[in-house]
């Protein structure tokens, strides 16, 4: 306890007076003659007694009445921690994510948020500078607001799909200031986006949490869409995938469409259980280049989950070189040329072969080439590593050293021997995405291709080997390996007719335009709207100036490229999902689609206890009350706790207990 005047503390001695008025009493007293006193002695002894009573309980009021008011007159306070420095510096964190559109019975969770980072002012000096920290990473807030202009700036602020952790709010902190300050939590503290357990720094600054929860956590939401084929193929129906969540305890009846180019393809009523997750599968026609898509459900009063818009676009076709000793007619091109509209192919001889022709195709067939240069060798291994797909199929006479140079640059088995023994595949994997949809139900009854001729291969330990076909021997006759973002298909065999009988058999077409199909991806169909987001366009030129741009916006991109790949980033710039198209000047030459984050459509909170856990009690303090209450909780955190009021209160009370004892009780 601490005085501001403790000098006053003297008028104590004050206390004397009222002790010697009680021991010495200076009143002159009336002789009355009686006849008898016989009844007087009885009286006279009740009202001693009486009297002492009273009489002590004046004392006791007088003693605390003088007490109290030199006390208030010195005016006693509890001051704050005395090696904490006040602050000048306030960082309040406005939560203004999609989960702070719900309704609660205040009204928005937003603006309820918003009005009680307007009261904090109210506890702070008026040189006290304000940083507004939100989801939106302006930078206008890294600049102080005073408290005028903070409440307007706090007006305008809107919901945003971005998210903040706890982690990234301290650390837009110390960008301002290194001192310790106060930082607010305006939050409904979501676990998913908050992130408190990852912030490892014990943080010295005051925190204050004020939790806005909504207890009506209800929501359904579209999660995920996606497709299984890597690409769209033409004359094709398409089967799309989507996730449906009911995050509700109830049963949930609601309506789901999808649009493809404006029109309705699919109109149903979804029936979901409680706490559950729901995949769909919807089947379409794919009867055009390009497909504007949009899956929707109807879902209140959370909706920012109910829309997922996607693209499938028809991508450029794929390009194939066939790589051969002489040129001429052979299986292969009777296989990809008769169909243009998917594969661009084209052979060259390895006596005339053109390199930097092979980093623009999509597959290179290595087609029993007798000979393998040292510059082949250096186009093929680069051709791999930055995504391509290689064939390769052995010679009848083969020079292994040089094929073995090659093989184990990519990280393959390499050929051996030959084996003349003639032997049938035995087995496939059917798992592997070269033979989606290809076998369909059991394959115990399928007769198999005789091989006449192979080459044993090493048993090399650390490579990703994928068994494709094996043969009877175990040996294999075509196996799978991936090399960073390449794919390596290695057959043992020469597919002559003299060496086997595989080109002549209906696994030859599957397995060569499925190799084919599976080396271009289709892409994203959609991007998630987040902090550095980029997308990827095909057939674009570097160093162009390229718009993005929907009905609200025109965004330019930034492009960068890395590992061959040019990336165009947004640059914080998307803040609406949506279909947005990319142009060059004023052609049109890709859709891309946008849609929000739904890590926020599961409401799960913080509660006190694990607050508690994870933060500093000693420089942390929840609010749970009510707005009205805020800044009385504020104040007591921030400001001495003076006491002179009390004590002043405190004197009017015992001098009224001393005037009702010397008004009611009579001796």
């Amino acid at each position: 306890m601490t005085y501001q005047n403790p000098q006053l503390l003297f008028g104590l001695f004050a206390i004397a007076i009222p002790i010697l008025i009680h021991l010495f009493n200076f009143r002159k007293h009336k002789t009355v003659y009686f006849s008898s006193i016989r009844f007087l002695k009885e009286i006279k002894t009740n009202n001693n007694r009486k009297r002492n009573i009273r009489n002590l309980l004046i004392l006791i009021s007088r003693i605390f009445a003088i007490t109290f008011l030199v006390l208030a007159f010195a005016k006693p306070y509890i001051p704050i921690d005395k090696n904490k420095t006040p602050t000048n510096k306030v960082f309040i964190y406005i939560d203004n994510s999609f989960s702070m559109n719900a309704i609660s019975k205040e009204g928005r969770l937003l603006d309820v948020a918003k009005n009680k980072a307007i009261n904090i002012t109210d506890s702070y000096s008026s040189a006290c500078m304000y940083y507004l920290i939100t989801n939106s990473f302006l930078k206008t807030h890294n600049k102080g607001y005073n408290d005028q202009d903070f409440i307007e700036a706090v007006s305008n602020i809107e919901a945003t799909p971005h998210y903040k952790s706890l982690s990234e709010i301290i650390n837009f902190k110390k960008t301002i200031s290194a001192q310790e300050d106060h930082i607010y939590i305006i939050s409904d503290l979501q676990k998913k986006t908050l992130k408190i357990e990852e912030n490892n720094e014990e943080a010295k600054d005051n925190f204050f949490i004020i939790p806005i929860i909504n207890k009506k956590t209800s929501n359904i939401s579209i999660d995920s869409v996606w497709i299984n084929s890597p690409m769209l193929i033409n004359s094709n129906n398409q089967d799309i995938y989507t996730i449906i969540s009911n995050f509700s305890n109830q049963k949930q009846e609601i309506p789901i469409s999808l649009k493809v180019n404006e029109k309705t393809k699919i109109k149903q009523l979804l029936t979901i259980k409680e706490g559950t997750r729901e995949e769909l599968k919807f089947r379409i026609a794919i009867d055009s280049a390009i497909n504007i898509c949009q899956l929707s459900i109807n879902n209140y009063p959370i909706t920012f989950d109910n829309d997922i818009y996607f693209n499938l676009n028809k991508r450029s076709k794929i390009k194939i070189l066939n790589i051969k000793q002489s040129i001429g007619l052979d299986y292969i091109k009777n296989l990809y040329s008769n169909d243009t509209s998917n594969y661009q192919y084209q052979e060259a001889s390895i006596s005339n072969l053109n390199y930097k022709e092979l980093k623009e195709q999509n597959v290179i067939i290595l087609n029993e080439i007798n000979e393998l240069s040292s510059g082949l060798n250096n186009a093929i291994i680069n051709f791999v590593n930055t995504g391509g797909t290689i064939i390769i199929i052995p010679p009848t006479e083969i020079d292994y050293e040089l094929y073995k140079e090659l093989l184990t640059s990519l990280g393959t088995d390499y050929f051996i021997e030959p084996d003349t023994n003639e032997y049938f595949i035995k087995s496939t994997q059917i798992n592997h995405p070269i033979f989606n949809k290809v076998f369909d139900g059991s394959i115990r009854n399928i007769s198999y291709p005789k091989i006449n001729y192979h080459y044993k291969t090493s048993s090399l330990t650390q490579t990703n080997k994928k068994s494709l076909y094996v043969l009877e021997n175990n040996s294999i006759f075509l196996s799978h390996y991936n090399k960073d973002k390449g794919n390596i298909y290695l057959f043992n065999t020469p597919l002559n007719d003299s060496m086997s009988v595989f080109k002549k058999h209906a696994l030859f077409v599957p397995t060569f335009l499925n190799i084919a199909t599976t080396s271009v991806q289709q892409g994203k169909i959609y991007y998630t709207i987040s902090n550095n987001n980029y997308f990827i366009s095909e057939n674009n030129i570097n160093n162009k100036i390229y718009h993005l741009k929907n009905i609200n916006s025109d965004i330019v991109p930034t492009t960068r490229t890395i590992n061959g790949q040019t990336r165009y980033y947004t640059n914080n710039q998307i803040f609406k999902s949506g279909q947005y198209k990319l142009y060059d000047n004023e052609k049109i030459i890709d859709h891309i689609s946008y849609n929000y984050n739904t890590i926020e459509s599961e409401y799960t909170y913080y509660n006190s206890i694990e607050l508690k856990k994870y933060f500093n009690t000693k420089n942390t303090m929840v609010i749970n009350e009510n707005i009205s209450n805020i800044n009385q909780i504020i104040n007591n955190k921030l400001n001495d706790h003076h006491y002179w009021k009390i004590c002043l209160l405190l004197v009017l009370i015992f001098f009224g207990i001393e005037i009702l004892l010397l008004k009611l009780i009579k001796t």
